[in-house]
């Protein structure tokens, strides 16, 4: 079956039940065609609003998680949007932060996290982290005291007062000038910063003092390529998510099973920084991980490629169970090449994943998923 483009059908993968596939048809929610401009990343605020960052020229959409509708778009010129990457929101504030286009360097052309009133939707501040040399950021988290921000594919942190979005702290990592995708989680007491780099494995800071406390190194013992015993082949952590029990990787690098195109979730216990394991099958069907998310119940991963490998692909959205990390479905997004999931959230009822390629013309949409069980909901801007 050909889908397109247009977000219309579901392939619902129930890899659970002996790899039966279920198609559903997708309700729809009625949005203007301008609503997105290839949205990467979204955040959930306390009022039941969803905020929508498009890496296009259009800013941060505004939604409401319980009917779909649009509420707003922010746009204006003050806001200083260029090629917005990432958001976070906590009471009645959001962040977002733009890194502009990427150079062949590895550095990008802009570096500003612009603080809205989420109640408002103005404008509260522009905070020009490249003034202090900052580029390619990627990841932000914020706590009742600091946003934090990555940047430099993981290899920089800066930590912003969250009162004022004056620059506490800045952590050089090391050097890795990539800005590729990497993320960040505060939980307000405890920092964790991944990083593909091998140098800098996944950082674990105090929220409140910045103090680093241990580095964590997610790797898998394999067989290398040319024969031999097996040694320790690093993952490659871009992304994290944290619940009241564990701490979550989604890596680049995949186990034996699933090899090294395949991608993996590394389960961290918080307390000790202790490795309980390292999850990748190919039932998992993990494949260029594009943003992980618990929900305390379940994992959800995004698999944002449409790589073929083994019969396996991306497009798709992989649930782990939040105890165990065992594979409770997978869920078959698209058929169509101008899919592109790339970010979601949960707020333990609902999934809520933004596509870069769908929409009636291709520019992005919002799958809303149910979260017991991955039924979709309706699509936003189909």
């Amino acid at each position: 079956m050909k889908l397109g483009s247009k977000c219309i059908t579901v392939i619902l993968g129930l890899a659970a039940l002996a790899g039966l596939t279920v198609a559903t048809s997708l309700p729809v929610a009625a949005v203007s065609t301008s609503a997105f401009r290839d949205p990467v990343a979204i955040a959930l605020d306390h009022a039941g609003h969803l905020w929508v960052v498009n890496n296009g020229k259009l800013g941060v959409t505004e939604l409401d998680a319980s009917t779909g509708s649009v509420l707003r778009v922010i746009n204006a010129k003050a806001d200083d949007f260029n090629g917005a990457v990432g958001v976070a929101v906590l009471g009645n504030y959001v962040w977002v932060l733009s890194s502009g286009f990427e150079y062949h360097n590895g550095t990008t052309s802009a570096g500003t996290v612009t603080e809205l009133n989420a109640i408002t939707g103005s404008l509260v501040r522009v905070i020009n982290l490249k003034a202090h040399g900052v580029t390619g950021l990627s990841g932000v988290s914020a706590d009742p005291r600091h946003v934090w921000v990555t940047a430099d594919g993981g290899a920089q942190v800066v930590e912003l007062s969250n009162s004022s979005g004056s620059v506490v702290h800045f952590y050089r990592l090391g050097k890795n000038l990539s800005a590729n995708g990497t993320g960040i989680i505060t939980t307000g007491t405890r920092v964790w910063i991944p990083s593909p780099s091998v140098s800098l494995g996944v950082v674990e800071r105090s929220a409140v003092t910045g103090d680093w406390i241990r580095t964590i190194i997610p790797t898998m013992r394999e067989v290398p390529p040319g024969g031999g015993p097996k040694a320790p082949t690093y993952l490659g952590p871009h992304f994290v998510t944290a619940d009241a029990h564990y701490v979550w990787t989604a890596n680049g690098g995949g186990t034996p099973s699933t090899k090294l195109l395949g991608g993996s979730v590394t389960q961290i216990e918080p307390a000790t920084g202790a490795i309980i394991r390292d999850i990748g099958t190919k039932a998992d069907r993990f494949q260029n991980i594009k943003g992980i998310v618990s929900d305390g119940t379940h994992v959800w991963v995004v698999n944002g490629s449409d790589y073929y490998s083994n019969g396996r692909r991306g497009n798709s959205i992989t649930e782990l169970n939040a105890s165990t990390g065992s594979l409770v479905r997978v869920i078959e997004l698209h058929q169509g090449i101008y899919s592109s999931p790339s970010g979601l959230v949960s707020n333990g009822t609902d999934v809520w994943v933004v596509d870069q390629g769908g929409g009636v013309s291709g520019t992005g949409c919002v799958i809303e998923l149910k979260a017991s069980t991955g039924a979709v909901v309706r699509v936003i801007g189909a």
